[in-house]
This record gives C-alpha cells, structure tokens and sequence, in this order.
C-alpha cells in the first residue's frame, strides 16, 4: 500500500498574519544498517521538539519534510518511495498537561520521502501548541518522535553490499499562517550489509501527487465563479503504477475545510474527478469526506507510469459558498494505492 498527502485549498480572500516566538529544533541517530531482504526500521530515529517560555496559543500549525536530493551511495542511487517516516511518540511538557498524542496532532501513519517533494509530517495540527504556565516563564517543551523506514523488497539486492547511502533531509515547522517558525537538516546514513533472506516476488504499487498539484487552489474571486461553478484542474497531477490490479481511495484528514480563523465550511462543498488517459481505469468522482471514498480501479500497468489529471469542483449556486466568510479555505488530504 502506498499514501501520499497532498492540501487542497479553497480560497476565498487570502490572508496573512505573524508568527509567536517559538524555538523548533531537532536530533536523529542518523544510522541504519540493513541486513536483510525483509528491510528495517530505526526506532525513534528522529525527534522534532518545539520550544516556548510563558503563554503559548499557536494553532493550525504544520510541519514538513523535503528530501533534498537523490540517495546515493558510489554509483548506486537509492530507488523512490522506499524511505518513509512513521510517527512513533510524542513527550514534554505543558501547562495543563499532558502534550497532546499522535492521534490527537493528526499524524498520518506513514509519509513517503519523495525528491525535492515537500511532504507533510503534520499536515494541518488538530490540537493547538498551548501553554498557560503558572509562572511567567513557564516551560513549554512538545517532542515527536518519528520511526525511520525502508521498505523491503527485491530491490535491496541491487544496492551494493557494505554500500553507505546518504539521505539529506530538511524539516521545516510552519505557524497557521505560513510563516516558518524554524528549519532544521540532517542527513541519514543507510549501510546495505550482508542480506538474509530470500528476495520478495510480491505485488509493487505506487503512487505520487506531481509537485505542482500538492499544493491545489481552487479560487473563488468573481460572481460568475459563485453562479457557474469553478474547477480548478492539474493536469498528470496524479502518477501511479501497479504490477496488479488496484484501486486509488481519498479521504480528508480534516473533518471539514477549516481556516486560520476558525471558519469552517463542510467537505461536500468541493468534488473531486480523475481524468484517465484512457478506457483502462474506472474513475468515480466524489465529493470530499473525511471518510476513505474509491476514485479509481485498474489493472495492471505493466511497469508503465500512468498519469492521471486531478480536477476539484465547486457546484453553481451553492448556497454554502454564498454565505461562507470570505476566507482561505484548506484541507488535507491523503491518496491511498491498494491492491485488488
């Protein structure tokens, strides 16, 4: 299975404002040896930690991973979509306590590290940095700690015995407006040992969201937009490939399409369509839910890259988006590759 997170924003009178005063930092162990055809996986290999001293009400906020460029070791370089980081934990301190899990951050489970791609670790936080210490300077302190991945497969095989891959990552913390609070880098280095095991002959799928359409915008500006409708459409904006049959879910990872200042508008108010090159896959549009919802179905590629436009839907006259506060709009959401 394969999940990628994309935003999609509905805008309807953009906005910014100022960052708090916070310190974001980070630490990681920055090795993995790999010994076995199965993978491996470094527990609580990175930890991303907020900082603040006194009062501390900062909500919506993000953070994001970029990895910076190819992994490669020698003249081997590290196939896409294998590296992934997983959420493991969270500790500190706050006043009332306790800091806030995992699942109540809104943590996706498991992000791909895709090159040059700027994914996100927390998408859109549910739950606010806050802190209201009984001391002036009351310490606020929130740790993450994230598991780091590599896939198994067949693949390992081809890598090089005793070869070092190095994996330049850069994390970036961003305030409900965009702002960025602090940016941190590390590069991991991965050692391909002796392998055990017998290679994997199993069903291979991927998924990616192209750069251009992770961040969508879907801009209400005009009357016409209001009475007509708009779409907004990113072409090849979806690329996948399967050795199987499969099928491509969505689903928000908000409950609704929330803005800086509180505003929310529901889900449904945006519809989303596939648009396949050709007869070959089934598409099913649908209206945004925070429920996992199917938009596609096909067969095998055959090793082939599929590509696939993304096109986001406001209905005419909705009377939602007529009373709306003119706002910005987003949402993110999270494209699932499975097989059949």
């Amino acid at each position: 299975m394969n999940k990628i997170l994309p935003v999609v924003i509905l805008l309807l009178n953009p906005w910014s404002g100022m960052t708090q005063r916070l310190r974001f930092s980070s630490w990681s162990n920055n090795y993995m040896q790999v010994t076995s055809y199965a993978g491996n996986t470094a527990s609580d290999a990175y930890t991303l930690r907020f900082e603040a001293n006194g009062s501390l009400d900062e909500p919506l906020w993000k953070i994001s991973v970029r990895l910076k460029q190819a992994v490669t070791g020698g003249s081997h370089v590290f196939p896409e979509g294998k590296l992934s980081l997983q959420p493991s934990a969270t500790l500190g301190q706050m006043e009332p306590g306790p800091v806030p899990s995992v699942a109540q951050i809104g943590m996706p489970v498991d992000v791909k590290l895709i090159q040059g791609q700027e994914v996100f670790l927390v998408p859109q936080s549910a739950v606010p940095l806050y802190n209201k210490p009984s001391s002036p300077n009351g310490y606020y302190d929130l740790q993450m700690r994230y598991n780091f991945v590599v896939e198994g497969g067949s693949y390992l095989g081809s890598l090089g015995n005793w070869t070092n891959f190095y994996v330049p990552l850069e994390f970036k913390a961003y305030d409900q407006y965009n702002n960025v609070i602090g940016i941190t880098e590390h590069v991991y280095r991965i050692q391909i040992g002796e392998l055990s095991g017998t290679p994997p002959d199993g069903q291979q799928l991927s998924l990616k969201v192209s750069p251009r359409a992770v961040n969508a915008t879907l801009d209400l500006n005009s009357l016409s937009d209001y009475v007509n409708g708009k779409t907004s459409e990113y072409p090849n904006g979806l690329v996948l490939r399967a050795n199987t049959g499969y099928q491509v879910t969505v689903k928000s990872l908000q409950p609704s399409l929330l803005s800086a200042l509180g505003n929310s508008l529901p889900l449904n108010s945006t519809t989303l369509s596939l648009r396949p090159p050709d007869g070959n896959i089934t598409v099913f549009p649908v209206h945004l839910s925070a429920v996992k919802q199917v938009i596609a179905r096909g067969g095998t590629t055959e090793r082939n890259f599929v590509y696939l436009d993304i096109l986001y839907t406001t209905k005419p006259d909705d009377e939602t988006l007529v009373k709306a506060r003119p706002d910005s709009y987003s949402t993110t959401l999270q494209y699932e590759i499975v097989p059949l």
